[in-house]
């Protein structure tokens, strides 16, 4: 499944090896069945855009059985679940946020609910003999909100961590009306990863629409940078990159520079540097650290890095600055 990111892989992965179900693919969509003594019934998924899944299943097991699942990374979901879906997802304390019923035609009572995985996550839960197990899912990993951000800057920002927060009314609506038009059998005809895609930007237009994720503080956003700056200049290590920042605060790259520059006049990378180097003046002007141990307690790899850091930011060697009495 190559051209599936194995971040989406893993969230369907152990179910697939555990339940026995054999997937094939047929065009963009893969399509399994639950065959032997385990459990019977069926399983599709599309990936009909890169960082986005959706995956359904309808599965009995034959056998009481403890389910083992997990997550390499952050991910923002919405989904449909069936009353033994419920109390599995409660058990292995998924997130979940209900949002109201609407499972579509076939199944009106099904929960519909949204909710964010914020990093990597060992689950598990115990399934039950003659439970049915039935949920369908739309699943975002944060690049696939990175690249509608990049496509469309400024209409996107938020949108991932709205999912783990509250919806108002039009917003609820286009999340069940968005999953009831999954259908409960893999589309196979032409057109159908087509109509998959269709639903799932659908849906991300609409919440934008409504103003689901607009309203983020960009000065808490900045605020929060900082600190994570902050925090790992004092504990001597380098500070993190504005991707490694984005990630981290799950924001896209473009959004956190823009916010950033606009809030402090300042390039993330520039604001570490002068975060890094009013450190180095203050353990320089105590006299209590020889350069080297400097070098080491900010994170350098070699003190000749550290002075060469410091003498672009003074326009003097650290020996020269202390022998000067710290003019800064």
């Amino acid at each position: 499944m190559g051209d599936i990111p194995r971040e989406l892989v893993a969230l369907f992965e152990p179910q697939v090896e555990q339940l026995g179900v054999r997937l094939e693919r047929r065009g963009g969509i893969w399509v399994g069945e639950a065959r032997g003594s385990v459990a019977t019934g069926s399983m599709w998924l599309c990936a009909s855009v890169p960082h986005c899944l959706v995956l359904c299943h309808d599965v009995t097991p034959l056998e009481d059985m403890p389910l083992f699942e997990g997550s390499l990374g952050p991910y923002a979901c919405a989904c449909t679940m069936g009353d033994d879906a419920v109390v599995c997802s409660r058990d292995c304390g998924l997130p979940i946020r209900f949002v109201g019923a609407g499972g579509g035609a076939r199944h009106p009572r099904d929960e519909v609910a949204t909710f964010v995985e914020r990093g990597p996550r060992s689950l598990s839960s115990r399934l039950l003999a003659g439970h049915v197990y039935r949920s369908r899912s739309i699943i975002c990993l944060p690049d696939f909100f990175d690249e509608l951000d990049r496509s469309y800057p400024g209409e996107f920002g938020g949108l991932f961590s709205a999912f783990d927060g509250t919806w108002g009314p039009e917003a609820k609506g286009a999340i069940r009306y968005a999953l009831g038009n999954i259908p409960a059998g893999p589309p196979l005809g032409p057109g159908g990863s087509l109509g998959l895609l269709s639903t799932v930007t659908s849906l991300m237009a609409s919440l934008v629409a409504e103003g689901s994720g607009a309203d983020q503080d960009e000065s808490a956003l900045v605020s929060h940078a900082r600190r994570l700056l902050s925090s790992a200049v004092e504990e001597g290590v380098t500070p993190p990159s504005l991707d490694a920042l984005a990630k981290e605060l799950y924001v896209s790259r473009s959004r956190l520079c823009d916010a950033f520059r606009c809030e402090t006049g300042q390039s993330v990378g520039a604001y570490a540097r002068q975060l890094r180097m009013e450190r180095a003046c203050r353990l320089l002007g105590d006299r209590a650290y020889t350069v080297s141990e400097v070098a080491v307690l900010l994170g350098y790899p070699s003190p000749s890095a550290f002075c060469h850091a410091f003498s672009d930011f003074t326009g003097m060697s650290p020996r020269a600055w202390v022998k000067s009495d710290c003019p800064f």
